[in-house]
């Protein structure tokens, strides 16, 4: 019996784990159509995976055969290696997991540094949890859309403030769309792009969404979103 986290239904077709703060895990999407699953970010580390891949069994649900990377941030990303099927990303998100793969192996002070660097990583990390990183299985170079069976996801490249590789996960049939972190700011200062914002704003505004999903909040409308945003 599962008594970790439990999935949170969205929609007929959308689930998410929810977002856990003190060790600073994003939303993790699940969508299922009639023929496949798809993940929407591979999370923390090979523990949030295995915790986002017991609550899905847990439903009895099949895993998912793709998971689809919003951007390139360790909490997103670095649960990568142990996830099951392939694993889409934009070329700069892939690009840079593969930078940031080469350092660690280069310095191993490097990985020491990044386990040490923050409470919400000592705690996902503690007890030996593995740190390994992984670029992407296939680059996506361009929107594109996914038959899962019956449900159509669309994968679109955004202007952000946050990254310059954010892709958005939209579900159209069941106006679903998951943007990642891509209204914060750029890290690790923070500092703000309004007109990217903006242009961020009009990509949301254009598309027929009911509920908007971020990393580290509980889901919005989309009115709320783009109020929050401006």
């Amino acid at each position: 019996m599962n008594r970790g986290p439990k999935l949170q239904r969205i929609s007929e077709h959308v689930w998410i784990l929810p977002f856990n703060s003190p060790k600073d895990r994003p939303n993790l999407g699940y969508i299922l159509g009639d023929e496949k699953a798809l993940a929407v970010d591979a999370g923390h580390s090979s523990s949030h995976v295995e915790d986002f891949y017991d609550a899905i069994r847990s439903e009895a649900l099949p895993l998912p055969q793709l998971t689809v990377i919003t951007h390139w941030h360790w909490d997103h990303t670095f649960g990568m290696h142990a996830v099951h099927g392939e694993i889409l990303a934009r070329p700069e998100t892939s690009d840079k997991l593969a930078q940031i793969q080469a350092e660690m192996e280069a310095d191993p002070d490097k990985a020491s540094r990044f386990l040490n660097s923050d409470a919400s990583i000592r705690r996902e990390y503690a007890g030996g949890v593995p740190l390994k990183v992984v670029p992407a299985g296939k680059i996506v170079t361009e929107d594109q859309s996914i038959d899962l069976g019956g449900l159509t996801v669309e994968l679109l490249w955004s202007v952000s403030p946050h990254t310059d590789d954010s892709l958005l996960v939209y579900v159209p049939g069941d106006r679903v769309l998951f943007v990642g972190d891509a209204q914060l700011g750029e890290f690790p200062s923070w500092r703000m792009d309004w007109d990217k914002l903006a242009a961020l704003a009009d990509k949301v505004r254009s598309l027929d969404a009911d509920v908007v999903i971020d990393g580290h909040w509980k889901p919005y409308t989309k009115e709320q979103f783009l109020a929050e945003i401006g």
